[in-house]
C-alpha cells in the first residue's frame, strides 16, 4: 500500500517522504522535481519516454513539464522515496543561474554527498523539523543534483541563457485553461477560443510547452487540489466536484494516480511550514 510518511509544503514548493508500491501514470508539473531511493527495491521513471532506474546510486532530476511516469520494480514490497518538487521562485537568482530550473540530464549519480543529504532530509521531514532545517537540507540537495546534472554536458552556458518564448496563441490558451478548471469546457473549445484548428492547437502547444493540453490540465487541476488540501477545510468530495469530478471516488482515483497516495491521506500527513 502506497502510504506518505511525511509531506511538508513551503516556500521552496514540496517535499515528500513516501512509501510507494503502486504505479503513477504519466503527468507533469511546473516544478522540478527530484526523486531518490531511500530503502527497499528500485524503481523506473520513464521520462519522455525514456526509463530510468531509482536505486542506491541513481536518482533522477526532472525538468518543470517534462513528462514522466513512476513504476516500482517489485509489486509485493514498498519502498521509500525522498521525492521534492521545487519552485523556480524558491531559487537564488544570484548564483550561477540557479533560478532557470534547468537539470542538464535527467540520470543522476547518487554519490556518499547526495545520499547523505538525502537521509538528512527524510530525516528533518519525518521528525517535523523547523522550516530553517528542510530549507538548508533542500538547498544542499538541489546543488549537488543540479551540479551532477551537468557534470557531462557542454551545452549549460547555452541553456541556461535560452528563454522561452510561446506563441501567443499558446499563451492565451495557457490561461483559458488556468481559468476553466472544474468548468465544463473541451479542449476543442479552446483550440477555438486561441483561434487554431484542433489538430494545429495540439502540435503548437506541445511544441511550446512540451506536454499535450490534457497533461497540462491536469497537472493545473492537481496543482489546485494540492492548494486546496493543504490550504482550506473544504471536504474531500466539496474539492472533489470543483474540480470537475463526477464523485469522491472519481476524484480519489485521480489523484491517487497521480500524486501516489488517496487526497484524504494525503491531507492527514501533510504540514505547511514558513520562515
Amino acid at each position: 500500500m502506497s502510504i506518505a510518511l511525511a509531506v511538508c509544503h513551503g516556500s521552496f514548493g514540496r517535499v515528500t517522504v513516501y512509501q510507494l508500491d503502486k504505479p503513477m501514470r504519466t503527468h507533469a508539473h511546473r516544478e522540478g522535481h527530484l526523486t531518490f531511493l531511500l530503502s527497499g527495491p528500485p524503481a523506473i521513471v520513464t521520462i519522455n519516454n525514456i526509463p530510468h532506474i531509482v536505486d542506491q546510486t541513481s536518482g533522477v532530476a526532472i525538468n518543470p513539464w517534462q513528462p514522466h511516469a513512476f513504476r516500482p520494480c517489485a509489486c509485493d514490497e514498498a519502498s521509500v522515496f525522498l521525492v521534492a518538487y521545487i519552485c523556480e521562485s524558491w531559487l537564488d537568482r544570484e548564483q550561477d543561474g540557479r533560478g532557470k530550473l534547468r537539470f542538464g540530464a535527467n540520470a543522476l549519480c547518487v554519490g556518499t554527498t547526495i545520499r547523505s543529504i538525502c537521509a538528512s532530509l527524510a530525516h528533518a521531514l519525518v521528525t517535523n523539523a523547523s522550516y530553517r532545517t528542510v530549507d538548508r537540507y533542500l538547498n544542499q540537495l538541489f546543488d549537488a543534483s543540479f551540479d551532477e546534472s551537468w557534470k557531462s554536458s557542454a551545452e549549460r552556458a547555452i541553456l541556461l541563457r535560452r528563454a522561452a518564448a510561446y506563441d501567443f496563441r499558446v499563451r492565451k490558451s495557457l490561461r483559458i485553461l488556468g481559468d476553466c478548471i472544474g468548468k465544463d469546457v473541451t479542449l476543442d473549445n479552446v483550440a477555438r477560443d486561441a483561434g487554431l484548428s484542433r489538430s494545429h492547437f495540439f502540435k503548437l502547444f506541445r511544441e511550446n510547452t512540451g506536454v499535450t493540453p490534457a497533461l497540462y490540465a491536469n497537472a493545473m487541476r492537481i496543482e489546485r487540489a494540492l492548494d486546496w488540501l493543504t490550504r482550506s477545510k473544504a471536504s474531500i468530495s466539496d474539492i472533489g466536484f470543483d474540480l470537475g469530478f463526477s464523485s469522491q471516488s472519481h476524484f480519489t482515483h485521480f489523484f491517487s494516480a497521480h500524486v501516489g497516495i488517496a487526497p484524504t491521506q494525503y491531507r492527514a500527513i501533510a504540514r505547511v511550514i514558513s520562515d
